[in-house]
């Protein structure tokens, strides 16, 4: 085995076993067609464009929807829902963010007039009105650049070190669900359903306009609203949005966590709905029994 084969090889292992198990010598004999000169084959290496291939193959591999590839493990398809279902929660965290934004900047104005403007970069933070409704339309690309706009203000924000650490932990749920988002919804993820998402972005849109109004306030229904949802789910047996929902408590547990050390006054109430979050993180799922089929 020549050098550069040996390194496509090696590249080719970010792909699932079950993928490379069918693919991985047509692959690597499509990556050395034609190269058959002794000094490339010796000292190459493959190149970004095939490298950058291969990485979003490995995306669309181990977070694989079903549809577009044959003989997909059911666990492989399960892992890409959970995922999905996960970056949407993200979405519906950063509408209830964007909501509670403009409700709390027009109160401030409302109440005191000569408060000096909102920076032009708040602006920014609307980012998941546009990327839910682009998502919702099959626009996958225009919903990951919008929704990273919030995620860019956060991340510049780290920069001022009186409070990265805090901001950082608090941020820590969007951060990992915008992750999710990008991740999930590949080219070959299929569209989330309209007219069941508008309600839950509805919600958040409520939710956010409470949070708003009421600084505190808004993240503790939201840590209410994921514990009853996951029972919910766990009654009607849908495991993938009950781990879903498992991995979005246990991503609250960590800014709650800091709040309980850093804050006394809300100690309480905040240990509270750690411990809550916790039993709903570790709180297995219950699949939906198949029904047998007939007897003829």
């Amino acid at each position: 085995m020549r050098n550069l084969e040996r390194r496509y090889r090696a590249l080719l292992k970010v792909l699932p076993g079950w993928y490379r198990q069918d693919r991985e010598e047509e692959m690597v004999g499509i990556f050395l067609a034609e190269r058959d000169d002794d000094l490339d084959l010796e000292h190459s290496w493959p190149g970004w464009g095939e490298t950058w291939a291969v990485l979003g193959l490995s995306v669309r591999t181990h977070l694989a929807a079903g549809a577009g590839m044959s003989s997909v493990p059911a666990k492989v398809v399960w892992r890409g829902e959970v995922v999905r279902a996960l970056g949407m929660l993200g979405l519906l965290l950063g509408l209830f963010y964007a909501t509670a934004a403009v409700v709390s900047v027009t109160t401030v104005g409302l109440a005191n007039p000569n408060q000096p403007d909102p920076g032009w970069w708040r602006v920014l933070e609307l980012g998941p009105f546009l990327a839910f409704g682009a998502l919702l339309a099959g626009k996958r690309t225009l919903a990951k650049v919008a929704a990273a706009a919030p995620v860019l203000l956060a991340v510049g924000s780290l920069g001022q070190p009186s409070y990265a650490l805090a901001w950082g932990l608090f941020q820590l749920p969007s951060l990992v669900t915008f992750v999710a988002l990008c991740l999930g919804f590949h080219r070959e993820a299929p569209t989330p359903p309209a007219r069941r998402l508008l309600w839950w972005g509805g919600g958040a849109v409520l939710l956010g306009v409470l949070g708003g109004v009421a600084t505190g306030v808004g993240l503790i229904a939201i840590g209410l609203i994921t514990a009853v949802v996951r029972v919910v789910a766990f009654v009607r047996g849908d495991a993938v949005f009950g781990r879903a929902l498992s991995l979005f408590a246990a991503l609250q547990l960590v800014p709650l966590v800091f709040l309980i050390v850093a804050e006394t006054e809300v100690m309480t109430l905040a240990m509270g709905l750690a411990a809550l979050l916790l039993l709903v993180a570790v709180l297995p799922v219950r699949r939906r029994p198949v029904k047998a089929a007939p007897q003829v």
